[in-house]
């Protein structure tokens, strides 16, 4: 069955946790899993409907360019060779 995205409801999905349940911290004090900070984890649930909902098209935006900066080096090393680097 599929669901038509309009009817999805954006402001309740935009507040529910982003958690994947991997939380492991990397080396920038960010969860692997969801990408969130130390103190957004611990804090989530005092968290606004606003503050949550900022934080998570924070963690959107950034996930997007994420995917488009792993596509460019993939590209990057397609045409260039292993081992390469843009300067």
């Amino acid at each position: 069955m599929q669901h038509d995205p309009a009817d999805l409801n954006t402001d309740r999905l935009l507040t529910m946790s982003p958690c994947q349940a991997v939380c492991r911290l990397d080396g920038d004090g960010r969860c692997a899993g969801c990408g969130r900070t130390a103190e957004e984890i611990g804090r989530w649930i005092t968290y606004s409907d606003d503050e949550k909902n900022t934080i998570n098209r924070r963690l959107l935006r950034e996930a997007q360019e994420s995917r488009l900066t792993a596509r460019l080096s993939l590209l990057w090393r397609r045409f260039f060779g292993p081992g390469t680097a843009p300067n």
